[in-house]
């Protein structure tokens, strides 16, 4: 989040609910799905930022909002971007959550301090995309974000994973998510999950029908599983052959950490 905050200059309480759950999501797809880091690029190239104010009851007025002000939004476009990224169906019931939310203490100030500060015009970064000339190197991602697609992945089905792996994909973790499988240190497995037990599927499909838009079963849980589990899609040998003739290797990925 600490990347997040620097590039749309927000802090913490003016992510909305959904934004929070949509950069959780990319974060798991890039490291759980696609094998590599949070790629900075291929979210410019997907995602914009816009900023929502709460009517007044005078037509065409608005007021800002202290916190949930920032909304991310999918780009359509010339490219039907929603096409090229995983189906995210999210909850709008969120009803009283700004009335709730609180600060945790700011270890080291690695997130922006808090200030109350209230957003009255959106930025024009906020809808930054990725340069001209570095668009053919998005390629071969966004092939493979095809063929996830093609195979059923949904943000349901990416939040599932995350619960029933027990990891918060952007806190600070000794392991990148496709890391926590056989052979590691157990005690930076533990240091990566939520909790020392699992949940049981009616929980985490809970969970999951609290941030998404529709119905999630029990016997969905785990449906795609992530890498490097039993089952998952190795999609890292066809990017990387891809790579040589596209210049996939060159891309740069976010330099600063998510989390």
């Amino acid at each position: 989040m600490r990347a997040l905050c620097l590039h749309y200059g927000v802090e913490l309480q003016h992510f909305s609910p959904n934004t929070i759950t949509v950069a959780a999501v990319f974060a798991t797809v890039c490291e759980s799905y696609l094998g590599m880091m949070p790629h900075w690029e291929l979210w410019l190239h997907l995602y914009r930022g816009e900023l929502f104010n709460t009517p007044t009851g005078t037509t065409g007025v608005r007021k800002p909002v202290r916190a949930g002000c920032h909304n991310l939004v999918l780009k359509t476009g010339k490219t039907e971007r929603p096409r090229e990224y995983i189906p995210v169906g999210l909850s709008t019931n969120h009803a009283g959550w700004d009335s709730q939310w609180f600060y945790l203490r700011n270890d080291d100030d690695l997130l922006h301090a808090y200030t109350g500060r209230l957003i009255t015009e959106r930025p024009e970064n906020w809808t930054y995309g990725v340069v001209q000339a570095h668009q053919s190197r998005l390629d071969p991602l966004l092939d493979a974000m095809k063929k996830l697609c093609l195979e059923g992945l949904t943000a349901a089905l990416v939040l599932s994973a995350d619960h029933h792996k027990r990891v918060l994909p952007l806190m600070s973790r000794p392991l990148w998510m496709d890391e926590m499988g056989p052979g590691v240190s157990s005690r930076d497995l533990e240091a990566c999950r939520m909790s020392n037990e699992a949940p049981a599927d009616d929980e985490v499909a809970a969970w999951v029908r609290a941030a998404i838009a529709g119905d999630f079963k029990p016997e969905h849980v785990n449906g795609f599983p992530m890498r490097p589990d039993v089952g998952s899609i190795d999609l890292v040998c066809s990017l990387l052959v891809h790579s040589f003739d596209s210049g996939f290797l060159s891309i740069p990925f976010l330099s600063l950490p998510w989390f």
